[in-house]
């Protein structure tokens, strides 16, 4: 049964009349509270209450033997503690309660031995984490906990944790050292995030995380990274400061992926060397590095997609004209940036995005035979309707999104105020 986003604001008491029920969605409804007849539901499977303004859940919930998934994520009025009766869930795979102002999780947490997910992200009231079952695959939680006596090394079947900010940092939480030296044993982790604003992380050897994938990691300090493993597919880099080193890269042969967010560096040079040890990188991209002068990238021959975005110090990018792979090329928000380089040998480019451009340093596009999406910002209206691509080819002018042919069409006959066209 599904009531999401319904105007209801309170269940009746009824409801507990309906034991077959599997599913109940009560999602981003006004309810406040539960009957305790919800306890009747002896076959529920999955509850949900995301984003309404439940204080508590009831004690009956606990009586609900057969549930395997209770979501309450986002019910920012519950606050306390979850009771010990919650072992009752013996069923029980997944728990989300993100933010919620919950402070304390039970001791007999660990005994829900079929509980493969916990998401406990914002919420900065809790205090500390219990003894969590070792059955757990994906865990969500606040950074603040690293600043506590943590260990969950033993969580030996986890696959996912996911540790990241979504508020302005407090100076409080900053004091010595977030605890991560255990994340080194967690064997079995494909996706790791751990992302802590500019704080400055310990050493940590990843390299141990044979099964690692996806890592999106805070690193202020490159030096903090002692060993990445082989595995890795893709890399978010955030905060960095100090340079790059060759060394970073030299055991990452089925990297495809590279992003860098929030950095503080003035020149990046992908060279010849590092290109060779990233063989395999198809996709990279720069986002909101404020100093970010000169990007080199020449050595990258089997790039497809390269991007950057608010980068407004950026005013060159060498080797982009050599990538003959490249398929995607998307710069925006760079305002310093004038003019690209002969673009000639991008005969594969099929995807183009050009923001805050100046029209004489637009490339010549007629020689792009296989592009398929041109987008410009702010490029002047009167030059947009010469510029030699095919009339099928799908374009982003302003407002306006259909085909070129459409855009010339509708520019040439005056039909009206184009630019609300969506």
């Amino acid at each position: 049964m599904s009531m999401l986003q319904a105007p209801i604001k309170k269940l009746p008491k009824e409801i507990g009349g309906l034991e077959s029920l599997l599913v109940l969605d009560l999602n981003y409804t006004k309810i406040t509270k539960l009957p305790t007849s919800i306890g009747k539901l002896k076959q529920l499977e999955i509850l949900g209450v995301i984003g309404t303004a439940i204080r508590e859940l009831p004690i009956a919930i606990w009586m609900l033997k057969n549930l395997k998934v209770l979501n309450v994520g986002y019910c920012e009025n519950m606050e306390g503690e979850i009771p010990s009766e919650i072992q009752g869930l013996s069923f029980l795979r997944g728990l989300q309660l993100s933010k919620s102002k919950i402070r304390r999780l039970p001791t007999t947490m660990n005994k829900l031995s079929h509980r493969q997910q916990l998401c406990l992200d914002q919420c900065y009231e809790l205090e500390q984490l219990p003894k969590l079952p070792v059955s757990l695959k994906e865990l969500k939680f606040s950074p603040i906990l690293l600043w506590t006596a943590l260990d969950l090394s033993y969580l030996s079947n986890l696959v996912d944790l996911h540790i990241k900010y979504n508020t302005p940092w407090f100076p409080e939480f900053r004091q010595g050292a977030p605890n991560i030296k255990w994340i080194e044993g967690l064997y079995c982790l494909e996706k790791l995030t751990l992302v802590i604003g500019d704080v400055k992380l310990p050493r940590i050897n990843l390299a141990t995380l044979s099964c690692l994938r996806i890592l999106e990691i805070t690193c202020v300090r490159l030096q903090s990274l002692k060993g990445l493993p082989s595995s890795l597919e893709e890399l978010t880099l955030r905060h960095v400061k100090s340079p790059m080193k060759r060394s970073l890269f030299s055991n990452l042969k089925n990297l495809s992926r590279l992003w860098f967010y929030h950095s503080q560096l003035r020149k990046v040079e992908f060279d010849d060397v590092l290109g060779q040890q990233l063989e395999k990188l198809r996709m990279l991209g720069f986002h909101e590095d404020k100093l970010l002068r000169r990007l080199t990238i020449s050595g990258l021959e089997g790039l497809q997609q390269f991007s950057t975005r608010s980068c407004p110090a950026l005013m060159e990018i060498r080797g982009v004209e050599k990538l003959e792979s490249l398929e995607v090329l998307s710069i925006d928000e760079c305002s310093f940036l004038e003019r690209l380089p002969a673009l000639s040998k991008l005969k594969k480019l099929r995807v183009l995005s050009l923001g805050g451009l100046p029209p004489e340093g637009l490339p010549d596009l007629s020689m792009f035979k296989e592009l398929r999406h041109l987008s410009l910002t702010g490029f002047p209206r009167e030059k947009s309707l010469d510029l030699h691509i095919p009339d099928t080819c799908l374009v982003h002018f302003e407002l306006f999104l259909g085909t070129y042919k459409a855009w010339k069409d509708a520019c040439r006959n005056g039909a009206g105020d184009i630019f609300n066209r969506l």
